[in-house]
């Protein structure tokens, strides 16, 4: 069995806090600094792709919400547990959550290092590699003091980013020039296709709320709305604010410009205006990273507490109640990346464990009345098996294209982190043998919960 009695996470995080992490993680530098860049390959039908994926990423976060309203939706690690435990493999579990993890690892230092950048809109002289590494450690040290206060921050993050996203998009629908949407599809259906893996950072992290289920109240209960109705909420945001930005400016213009949406909104608002989007914009990178920090920490955790990895990784503050070891080994690596300057590369690389953890959640929700069907039918948020199979085949194919169309520029990246995934993995399980430690009974404790 599992090792001796251990402090447990405290579940102070709440609805409000739940919204404000999907919704600020989702609005985050996505909309704010990719979306500029995708105009370089599909032009002004960008708002146009954001559309289209909201039908695959709708069925991605139901996906998550039948397996968050089941028994499982209790305990800290998301996919990994969802698939683990629906296969009774931990394995498949493992290596898919690992890419996830190098791809969260990279994402969080690329946003750190984005926001430093932002910065230079009131600081032009500074490097941007200071501002980032300071915002890091910052939350960094937040998410250690508490779960509480990193969801009180948020919120507030998320209330500045709303009322700048208000500033840019009301007054900027009377500014629009339509005439930048003829034709609707400039680069064509290869273009609007291309710029789609990109954009998907804008979508990707909404499940982060699945790594904290163990600090959530009554998390079976609630986070399965939550993932759906922010995930929606998200949607009508992306495509009213990239409309405005490509009716205002030209898509070339937008595509080579550093703060996009300051550079729209300087182009109808006064000064203050601009000002506010661009903090606006700061506070969106800021709610990204504070949320994104939660991902890698509660992934080391969950693995140690399987022994997939050294059992001081699942070391819980006595006071703080908070992953703290983690966390502390997830803020070095992050801020090792900033200052290499490897950040970006691993972030586009690490899409990779995006598009291969969202399709095995989709084939392991298609899977689940199969393969196991006691998990299937603890599951408060049911779906008949039709809409169960087609909600699934909708996110595990959207996301196997997805990936088969981005590997190839990655592909060594990707065998590389397989192979080191593997590697750690058969470590593990062999430490945690030596160290007597019973996998059979650590899955059967997950399943027992299903009884009850």
């Amino acid at each position: 069995m599992p090792t001796g009695k251990q402090l447990s996470l405290k579940r102070d995080l709440g609805p409000i806090s739940g919204y404000a992490t999907i919704i600020g993680i989702l609005v985050g530098a996505g909309i704010f600094r990719v979306t500029g860049e995708a105009g370089a390959v599909a032009g002004s039908a960008v708002p146009l792709a954001y559309l289209l994926f909201a039908p695959i990423v709708l069925s991605t976060a139901i996906a998550y919400s039948v397996f968050m309203s089941t028994p499982l939706g209790m305990r800290p690690g998301g996919a990994y547990i969802h698939i683990s435990r629906t296969f009774g493999n931990y394995y498949l579990g493992f290596i898919t959550m690992w890419m996830k993890l190098v791809a969260f690892v990279g994402a969080i230092s690329f946003m750190s290092t984005s926001f430093g950048e932002y910065m230079t809109f009131f600081f032009p002289n500074h490097d941007p590699r200071m501002w980032g590494t300071i915002v890091l450690l910052f939350f960094y040290g937040v998410n250690i003091i508490g779960i509480r206060y990193y969801g009180q921050f948020q919120t507030a993050m998320l209330i500045v980013l709303i009322i700048s996203i208000l500033i840019l998009v009301i007054p900027g629908i009377p500014a629009i020039d339509y005439s930048y949407y003829d034709p609707i599809l400039p680069k064509g259906y290869n273009g609007l296709l291309a710029a789609m893996p990109m954009l998907f950072f804008s979508y990707a992290g909404f499940e982060t709320l699945a790594q904290v289920a163990g600090e959530t109240k009554d998390p079976t209960r609630t986070l399965p709305m939550i993932f759906i109705k922010g995930v929606l909420a998200s949607v009508f945001i992306f495509f009213t604010m990239s409309f405005v930005a490509f009716g205002v400016l030209p898509a070339d213009v937008l595509a080579s410009s550093n703060s996009a949406m300051a550079d729209v909104a300087a182009q109808y608002l006064p000064p203050w205006g601009s000002s506010i989007v661009a903090i606006g914009a700061m506070s969106a990178f800021l709610t990204s990273i504070n949320g994104s920090i939660l991902v890698p920490s509660r992934m080391l955790f969950v693995f140690s507490e399987d022994r997939l990895m050294p059992r001081s990784l699942a070391s819980v503050h006595p006071q703080w109640r908070t992953p703290y070891i983690s966390l502390i080994i997830s803020a070095i690596i992050c801020t090792a990346l900033i200052w290499s300057q490897s950040a970006r590369y691993l972030m586009n690389a690490g899409l990779i464990g995006i598009f291969i953890i969202y399709c095995f959640q989709g084939i392991a929700l298609m899977a689940l009345p199969i393969v196991n069907k006691r998990l299937y039918k603890s599951a408060q948020f049911q779906l008949p098996k039709w809409l169960l199979y087609l909600v699934g085949s909708i996110s595990a194919f959207s996301m196997a294209y997805f990936l088969i169309i981005t590997i190839m520029d990655v592909f060594t990246f990707t065998i590389v982190g397989l192979i080191i995934g593997t590697i750690l993995y058969i470590l593990g399980r062999y430490q945690g043998k030596k160290e007597g430690f019973n996998y059979h009974a650590r899955m059967e404790q997950d399943y027992h919960l299903l009884d009850k």
